[in-house]
């Protein structure tokens, strides 16, 4: 049976993703994702050439613009949590979806969603609850 709701609160290195029921009472962690790419700062990752993400035939060098290289680290996390709600679509795991994000990176989510896990979205907030307690954050996104 599917969750009646999933609920995925990121930020661009860390993400976690809970499932509830329709009546939303109690909030189950399903999931944590890590990024830690997107944690390091942009000389670092200038400083690391034989990084797989450096970049790309269709896009500028990192080399050439001095956040390039973390923005194509922020993308990349984007798709990795853009194609994990695409396979909870896929896998009937879910009816409804809301996503909590800062704004930058909402935008890259909201880029990299697909048409079936956009519309099952709900609600997307403007919010960095990555670090809330799980107890607190019925409290801060609404879902009735």
């Amino acid at each position: 049976m599917a969750d009646a709701l999933w609920i995925l609160v990121a930020n661009s290195s860390r993400a976690k993703l809970f499932a509830t029921d329709e009546r939303a009472e109690k909030w189950d962690l399903r999931e944590e994702f890590q990024h830690e790419e997107s944690r390091t700062f942009s000389r670092t990752l200038l400083n690391q050439p034989d990084n797989p993400n450096a970049g790309s035939l269709h896009k500028p060098q990192p080399e050439n613009e001095p956040d390039a290289r973390q923005q194509l680290e922020h993308d990349r996390f984007a798709r990795e949590l853009a194609a994990r709600l695409e396979r909870g679509v896929n896998d009937h795991a879910y009816d409804r979806v809301v996503i909590a994000a800062p704004p930058g990176f909402l935008g890259l989510l909201r880029k990299h969603i697909s048409k079936q896990v956009h519309q099952r979205l709900m609600l997307d907030m403007r919010a960095d609850y990555v670090n809330v307690p799980i107890r607190e954050l019925p409290e801060r996104i609404p879902l009735s």
